[in-house]
């Protein structure tokens, strides 16, 4: 069997979090106070509003980053 590889074709919403929802392994991304990335590997999944949600604690660096700094990039990894 071939391995799936990354294309461009895109998909609807519906096709992103059908994607997503058997994933739980992510990359969220955020951005530290002197603007540089900061890279946190979570546990995530998808709510029933179609959110993708993670797990984490109150006062870790990606939770203290995304109050002050709200623009977050999620990377969904495959096993």
């Amino acid at each position: 069997m071939a391995p799936n590889i990354a294309t461009n074709t895109r998909v609807d919403l519906a096709g992103l979090l059908e994607f997503v929802r058997p994933r739980h392994h992510m990359l969220v991304i955020t951005s530290r106070a002197d603007g540089r990335p900061q890279a946190s590997p979570v546990t995530g999944g998808v709510d029933d509003a179609g959110r993708i949600v993670i797990s984490t604690y109150r006062d870790r660096a990606k939770t203290v980053n995304a109050r002050q700094r709200p623009q977050a990039t999620v990377l969904v990894l495959s096993d």
